[in-house]
């Protein structure tokens, strides 16, 4: 009697351990396991979905829906990116023509920050983001600071379903001509007011006529970048000219407007009170005698529109 009660109860123990095993490797129990192992915070969108999708920034935009801003600013669609998984990301770097790794940092209401920028996903699909990047300042959000939003298709998205190119996407819309178009009328029609002007994406160039003048460039060193605005050289351009044989060792600094005809305007320039006039006098004739006639001076344009732009000038004589 005693011998039969335990060949039941070893029977009982082999189907109890069936019973379980059969459980755990069910699919219901491998949903629970595996949501388990993807729970993340309240707010945060997953990027597990898209991990390994190339994705191409195509569009950069203000709230406007424009790309540029009335400074001449342009938002360009330059990022390349790969998420590995929900805390990293691969970016491409033109610098260093190589991907590099970012972690990713989950705040709050889908705001996360990789790549040293702050952004809020606003949208998140199998081959679209669209992300809005954010200023922060002493961790709050500065909303009406955060007005640039950035779209990105997958490579896949944008060969098959497109049919298109990254380049093709990434070119200005007919209404950032319109706008540019119209920012240029009221520059060229008010060549010498500074608020009418804006920064020309394709600066203006000084081209020498004569061996005795020469002009260069101002070029950012990579410290002063660190601390200026990716577009600032554009936005802000400097020229250093050097006139030989002038009638005498002179340096002055001052800004000049040079229209969409390549007119040059005598800007801003700083002196004392009583001297603001035959300092005028002296720089209008910098202007008339060396620039004009030994320099071809083509205006700054954007979208091949040419405007009315204010540059920086340090011209030196050399007698």
């Amino acid at each position: 009697m005693l011998l039969r009660f335990f060949k039941y109860f070893i029977v009982f123990l082999f189907t109890l351990n069936l019973f379980f095993l059969f459980s755990c490797s069910s699919p219901a129990a491998k949903k629970q396991h595996s949501d388990n192992e993807e729970k993340l915070e309240p707010g945060r969108p997953s990027f597990t979905p898209i991990a390994g999708t190339n994705f191409f920034e195509v569009r950069r935009a203000f709230d406007n829906g424009l790309a540029f801003d009335t400074l001449g600013f342009e938002q360009e669609p330059i990022w390349f990116l790969n998420f590995i998984s929900n805390d990293s990301v691969k970016i491409f770097s033109p610098d260093s023509n190589a991907m590099l790794h970012y972690s990713i940092y989950f705040d709050q209401d889908s705001i996360f920050h990789f790549g040293r920028e702050w952004f809020r996903v606003r949208s998140l699909a199998k081959d679209s983001l669209l992300l809005q990047r954010l200023t922060v300042v002493s961790k709050h959000v500065k909303e009406a600071r955060s007005n640039v939003y950035m779209k990105l298709y997958s490579e896949r998205f944008i060969r098959d379903s497109l049919k298109t190119t990254v380049e093709e996407l990434r070119k200005p819309r007919s209404n950032d001509t319109a706008f540019i178009q119209w920012r240029s009328n009221i520059a060229n029609a008010n060549p010498t007011v500074i608020d009418s002007a804006f920064a020309a994406r394709n600066p203006v160039q000084f081209i020498p006529k004569n061996p005795n003048i020469t002009v260069e460039r101002r070029v950012f060193s990579e410290t002063e970048r660190l601390n200026q605005s990716a577009a600032y050289e554009y936005l802000y351009p400097e020229y250093n000219i050097v006139i030989n044989k002038a009638y005498k060792d002179f340096y002055y600094p001052f800004s000049v407007l040079v229209d969409g005809k390549g007119n040059v305007h005598l800007g801003k320039f700083v002196t004392s009170d009583e001297f603001v006039e035959s300092r005028k006098k002296v720089l209008k004739g910098i202007i008339d005698v060396y620039l004009k006639n030994l320099l071809t001076i083509k205006p700054g344009t954007t979208l091949g529109i040419p405007h009315t732009s204010l540059i920086m000038l340090r011209v030196r004589g050399v007698e």
